[in-house]
Parts: C-alpha cells; sequence; structure tokens
C-alpha cells in the first residue's frame, strides 16, 4: 500500500499522523481567510509563550475542539484523562527505548494533548478541584521522567546519555522551582521560554521526525537521530537557564532589601526630674529652710528603668 514512499515505508504510519496535522492547518488558514479568525478565550487569557505563539495554539484548540466535546458528552472524568496520558508516556518511554523515534514522538505529542484535555474538560463540566490540580501535576512529572528515561536508556552507552539527563533535570527543576516559589507565596514565576508545552512539542516533534532525516540524511558523526540529540542539547542549556533565572527572581522576591524592612521603635525613654523643695515656714512666718521631701509607699519614686519600661 505505501510502496511508494520506497525508504520511508516503515513510517508509513507516523507520515499519515503527520500528513493529517498539515492538512488541517491548511484547513485552519483557510477558515481564518473566509470566515474570520478564531479565538479560543483560554488562550487569549494565558500568558502569550515566544515558542509556541498564540495562533498555533488557537490552532491546536479549534483542532481539538471536536474531541474535547466528545469526551464531555461522554462523561469521561479528568482524572482518567490524567491517567491515561501517563500511561501514553510509558508507551513512549518503551518505544523511544527500543529505537522506535517516530512512534514514541508521536506518543510523546498525544501525551501533551490528553494534559491539554484534562483540565479543559474539568473546567467545561465544572470538575474543577484542587485534588485534580494536585494529580494532573504530579502525573506530568511523571510522565516526563519517563519519556527523559526512555532516551536515556537508548542513548546509555553514548556521550549523548549526559544530555539526557541535563535535560531531564532541568524539566524538572523549572517545575519544582515555580510550585515551590507558589508554595511560598509568590505566584508570578512563570517566567522563562522552556515551560513544560514548549519542551513537549520541541522535543516531540523533532523526535517523530527524525527518523526521516536519518533515512535521508543519516547522522553523520553524531549519534543515531541527530536531531534529537541537538534538541536533547538545547533543552539541556534552556531549561537550567529557565530554572535558575526562576530560583534568582524568587530569591530576590523573597529576600527584600533592608530599605524596605521596617524599623524596630524602642520605647522612648523620659527622665523625670524630681520636684522641687518645698518651703518650711517658720514659727514667727517666714520661711527658715527647706526639706527634701521623702517617698512614700503611696508615691514611690520612678527609677530610670520603671520609666523606660512604661
Amino acid at each position: 500500500m505505501f510502496d511508494f514512499l520506497g525508504p520511508l515505508q516503515p513510517l508509513a504510519p507516523a507520515l499519515v499522523v503527520t500528513a493529517y496535522f498539515l492538512v488541517m492547518f491548511g484547513l485552519f488558514q483557510l477558515r481564518q481567510l473566509f470566515m474570520g479568525r478564531v479565538v479560543d478565550t483560554e488562550v487569549v487569557d494565558r500568558t502569550a509563550s515566544r515558542l509556541l505563539g498564540r495562533h498555533l495554539r488557537h490552532f491546536l484548540m479549534w483542532m481539538l475542539r471536536p474531541y474535547e466535546r466528545g469526551l464531555i458528552r461522554l462523561g469521561v472524568s479528568p482524572n482518567a484523562i490524567t491517567f491515561a496520558s501517563l500511561l501514553t508516556a510509558s508507551a513512549s518511554a518503551w518505544a523511544l527505548g527500543t529505537g522506535r523515534f517516530a512512534l514514541g514522538g508521536w506518543l510523546y505529542l498525544f501525551t501533551g494533548i490528553l494534559d491539554i484535555f484534562d483540565g479543559r474538560v474539568a473546567r467545561a463540566s465544572g470538575k474543577v478541584s484542587a485534588g485534580g490540580a494536585f494529580f494532573d501535576s504530579v502525573m506530568d512529572r511523571y510522565s516526563e521522567i519517563l519519556v527523559f528515561s526512555g532516551l536515556a536508556y537508548f542513548y546509555r552507552d553514548s556521550w549523548a546519555f549526559f544530555l539526557t539527563v541535563a535535560a531531564m533535570l532541568g524539566s524538572i527543576m523549572v517545575s519544582y522551582t515555580r510550585a515551590r516559589a507558589e508554595g511560598l507565596g509568590i505566584k508570578d514565576v512563570n517566567i522563562g521560554t522552556m515551560q513544560r508545552p514548549e519542551r513537549l512539542v520541541t522535543l516531540g516533534i523533532i523526535t517523530c521526525l527524525s527518523p526521516i532525516f536519518e533515512v535521508l540524511v543519516g547522522h553523520v558523526s553524531l549519534p543515531m537521530y541527530a536531531p534529537v540529540v541537538l534538541a536533547l542539547g538545547f533543552l539541556g542549556v534552556s531549561a537550567n537557564v529557565t530554572a535558575v533565572r526562576r530560583i534568582m527572581y524568587t530569591l530576590a522576591r523573597l529576600e527584600a532589601p533592608l530599605a524596605q524592612v521596617t524599623a524596630i521603635k524602642l520605647p522612648a525613654i523620659v527622665v523625670e526630674s524630681a520636684p522641687a523643695p518645698l518651703p518650711i515656714a517658720a514659727a514667727n512666718g517666714s520661711v527658715a529652710g527647706v526639706v527634701m521631701p521623702t517617698s512614700t509607699p503611696s508615691q514611690p519614686m520612678l527609677s530610670l528603668r520603671a520609666v523606660a519600661n512604661r
């Protein structure tokens, strides 16, 4: 059936999926040209990404909308979708570890699509909860570790193994620094270019298309699937830079400068002078002398410590 593909015949399933996305993108462009701009409210409300512009995000939401509505009509639980994303990530890790990069890349992208579905289905069906958000965040970390572990296993005998480890550490730390900062009350740590959607799309697309590059060009002096090796190096640097930026930003917010620290006000020290001596009248009515009054239990003399502590 796919004999016309020649050496690319083993990649036919991946090529079909790629063609589907390309055709849908073409239809999206035509739809916008003749029927007006497609706008997704959730995309508009969120911070724009430098790598993934709003145009691409509007396209993705438009393409996935029929499937999203189907999940809502079927009453599928958001947590079930989240768990399904963990299963697809596990399948992606197996495919990558055994060298099936086209399959592994598309499964990784499908993991990201399911991660989009769980939140949107939860909001559309009124099932948003703190427990669901926590479960989703934990499953996301497991998914990333699984996928990078599959790549690390494949490159276990190559120097690309260390690039994979660096990319995995950076990806985990980008997410952890934000979560920890938000736990300390800092809610605007959404900085950096390599957040999870960017990492997932970059690595997923390059991975699923790398076998085509391998067949047509080869890997020259690099390990197999050279585009993936380059992507891992890029992620290893950019993700860790993003993590460091978030660390520095959070520290700057937590450690306020001394000028903003309220000075401690000590109690004022008041020294009260003793009362003036009272004149004592003599028997003939003249002033004979003066006598200093002595303290009595009812009117004790105030010491400096007592005045200071009032």
